[in-house]
Parts: C-alpha cells; structure tokens; sequence
C-alpha cells in the first residue's frame, strides 16, 4: 500500500511540472486517489521506514520530491529522534496545501496516534487543518466525530460502534476511515478500547450486540496489550445476570484461549486484575474477574451430574443428589467445583461433556475403581467430596491439610477415599433421608442453610447454631 501511494504521489508531482500524461491515466490515478482517501491502510515497517528517515534528514524536508516527502509525513512518527523532521515537514505541507501531502499527514496523524509526544499536538492541529481543507471524505469525518481532536475522537467513533449491530459495524468502519481492522492504526487502538469501556458500561440485554461485534473486532496479537479491557468488557455486564448458554460459551471461548482458566492461570488473572484496579478500583475489578470463575463453577457442576446422569445404572438415586446439590448451586453458595474422574468414567463423561460444546477443565483419580467420579466443592468454609457410587460423602474444613484439593490436574484415589482429616471432618451415607442430613452438616459448619430443605436435621443438630 505505501509503494502504491508512493509511485502515484511521484507521477503526480512529474504532472505539476509539466510531464504530459495520457488520457487514460489521469481518471484512473484520481479513481485510485479517492478509494486512498477513503480510508487509512497499515504504516509502513519501522525498519524500512527508519533507514530512509535518517537518509533524507541529512538534506531536510524543504528539497525532498513530493513522494518522500509525503512518506516523511507519514511515518515520521515513528521515532521521537525524526519530530524535527517531521515537523519541518508539516511547516512545508502547511504552506503547499496539496492534496496527497494533506492526506499523508492525515495518515500520520491516525497511524501513531496517540503518542503522548509534544510534536503529536502539532500533528493533530496540521490533521485538522488538512481534512478541513478539500471536499473529500475527511472533512465530513473531523466534523463528525472530532477525529482530529485526540481527547474526544476514539471516545466519539467507540460512542456509534457501540450502537451498531455486528453487521453495521464494518460499515461504520468503513465510513470512518479507519478500514476493517482497528488494530492496524493508534486511531483504532484507542477506538477499540474507548469501545470496550463503553460496551462495559452497558447493560446486560443491550450489550450482547457489542460484545459480539467486539469478539469479531479483537486481533489477539495487535491488541493484545489491551486483554484487560476485552475482559471487563466481556464480564462487567454479567456481574448480576447471565448471559444465555451460547452467549456465554462464545464468551467463554475468547477468554480461555487469549487468558486461559482463572482457577488455573492464577498469575495471568492476577495481571488482569491489577491492570482493571487502575481504572475502576480493586474490588471492581476482582468482582468483574469473578464473573467467569463463577461459570466455569457452574459448567463443572453441571456438566459433571448431567455427564453422570447418562452413565450411571442408577438414575433414580444420581437425580436426588444433582436435585440436591445444584440447590445450592443456583442459590450461589457453591464458590468453587472441580471434577476428579476416575480412569475407566474420564473417557466416557468427557466425551459427553465435550458434546455438550463446554470446555471445563478436571482432574483424574489414579488407584481406586476405575468407574468411580468425585465433585469436589467449596461451600463456605467447608470442603466437600461427594461420589458418582455408593461411596460416603466427605466433609472437611477448608483449611484441613487433609483436605483434597482443588483445581489439581491428578489425584491419588485411596487419598482422597481416605476416612481421615482433623477434628473437623466428617463423613456421612446416602442412606434414608440423606439429604436433611447432609444439610445439617453444612448448615452447622457454615451457617449456610439449604435453599429448599433449610437448616436440616440429624442426631448432631445443636439448636444453639
């Protein structure tokens, strides 16, 4: 794209010395122009460009050809040591008002911005004057959206991104300048992140066209310094609300490839969590990260007593205790789930998961039946192992050392069988009325009462609790 303009800047300057041209050439060059103006392509290579800035600073911008000197103004920008090239530069299209060196700074202008230099103000003040100064395309874009105002410009085009449909939006994209990729200038990096932040500041209903088209619009290598914002800005609007399933797995997708699992990927969270405190405080941003843990909770949850439901030769019993834990589930009370599955059930129950079109992630049981599964749970401070056989449910405290757990990739199965743990473990059968059993557990070791059964009842019920 930079040769293209280049060579067309050249015969333009060989016209306005008097070269003849023929008929046919002169249409098609304005033809060409004009799709030029239409919009801003990609700078030119820092390492092509920065060779031939330091060879035509030694004469200066005041004797280049018009077509070096429209590549000065385009990508001087790129390096602090050629602002006074750059500058002179400007000074020599500001008094020439040629169309091509208008658009080159043009170019300039929305390529490097906004970089947070002094020779940038004098670059956005010679970008303004520029697109005011033709009937072209530009024109109409500065008045607009301000583009040429650095403070407002990004803010007012991620303003009418946000309002478009995943259809619209490459229109309004085109009709900006910015062409279909906003990675590919600082313009349309700094219009990406004022969209996320915008879409952020939804609410749920309205913001799912935004995420959508967000999702489409991301380039994971040249935005990648800007994840943090893709994430607030996939999350921030389900803090109180979920998204539908498919939604949430398209959601769920981008985050787990650009971040990876939360309860996995601590350190990359944890960078995530410090970039959002920035801007909108920690206990936001901790609140904002921990809408996907949330999910990921659930799908585990889920996935896990469906997946059983489909396998066991017990239907009738395996329904009573999905009935019963996902109670608590849906009442938000289970803070984190993990699978560990046994060797002989990974095969089957992953394939029924992966059907499914989740991607949660488990552990595997080595020793041990081979078919048997377990859930292990947090609720309150309490850790829970509970089996897809006939096996005793297992309740620790959370800071038992004893205790399975969580989120580990293997797991020894006669440990985690094992009838053993500090004071505070318990053990308990699925015989008659379980349930009202296993609810008093729960309830008198972390006050949290069953959303359906309540406070339970068993022989180690203390009515002072």
């Amino acid at each position: 794209m930079t040769f293209l303009r280049a060579a067309i800047d050249r015969m333009n300057a060989m016209g306005s010395a008097g070269l003849a041209k023929p008929p046919t050439t002169q249409p098609e060059l304005q033809r060409q122009l004009a799709k030029f103006d239409a919009s801003v392509g990609e700078p030119e290579r820092a390492a092509d460009l920065k060779p031939f800035l330091s060879s035509v600073a030694v004469s200066g911008a005041e004797v280049l050809p018009r077509f070096q000197l429209n590549r000065v103004l385009r990508g001087a920008w790129c390096d602090p040591k050629f602002d006074s090239l750059g500058a002179a530069a400007l000074e020599r299209a500001e008094k020439e008002q040629r169309r091509s060196s208008d658009q080159a700074v043009i170019e300039g202008y929305l390529s490097y911005f906004p970089a947070n230099r002094p020779i940038i103000g004098k670059l956005a003040d010679a970008a303004s004057n520029a697109a005011l100064r033709h009937k072209w395309a530009w024109r109409d874009r500065a008045i607009r959206w301000e583009m040429f105002k650095p403070a407002e410009g990004p803010h007012s085009v991620a303003r009418d991104l946000v309002a478009r449909d995943e259809h619209g939006i490459l229109q309004l994209m085109r009709e900006t300048g910015l062409g279909t990729n906003l990675a590919a200038s600082g313009f349309g990096q700094a219009t990406f992140a004022g969209f996320c932040v915008a879409t952020a500041q939804l609410s749920a209903a309205k913001a799912i066209p935004a995420q959508r088209s967000l999702m489409r619009l991301f380039d994971k290598k040249a935005l990648a310094g800007q994840l943090d914002l893709v994430v607030r800005a996939l999350l921030e609007p389900w803090i109180d609300q979920k998204p539908d399933p498919e939604h949430r797995k398209a959601i769920s997708a981008v985050l787990l490839d650009q971040v990876g699992d939360p309860r996995l990927e601590r350190t990359r969270w944890d960078r995530i969590v410090r970039a959002l405190a920035e801007s909108i405080g920690e206990d936001r941003a901790i609140t904002v990260t921990q809408v996907f843990k949330r999910w990921l909770t659930e799908v585990a949850m889920r996935e896990f007593f469906g997946a059983i439901a489909k396998t066991t030769d017990r239907p009738d019993q395996w329904a009573q205790r999905e009935k019963f834990w996902l109670a608590y589930l849906d009442a938000g009370f289970v803070s984190d789930a993990w699978p560990a599955l046994g060797i002989r059930a990974r095969n089957e129950i992953e394939d029924i998961i992966r059907k499914s079109g989740e991607r949660p992630e488990f552990g595997t049981i080595r020793g041990g039946p081979p078919s048997s599964s377990s859930i292990i749970m947090q609720i309150g401070d309490l850790r829970i192992s509970e089996w897809s056989d006939n096996g005793m449910c297992r309740f620790w405290a959370g800071s038992d050392s004893k205790a399975p757990g969580l989120y580990q990739k293997s797991y020894d199965g006669s440990s985690l069988r094992v009838m053993d743990g500090r004071s505070g473990f318990e053990h308990a059968m699925h015989s008659s009325g379980w349930q009202a059993k296993f609810a008093a557990i729960i309830f008198r070791r972390t006050s949290i009462a069953h959303p359906k059964i309540g406070k339970g009842a068993d022989r180690n019920w203390d009515s002072r609790w």
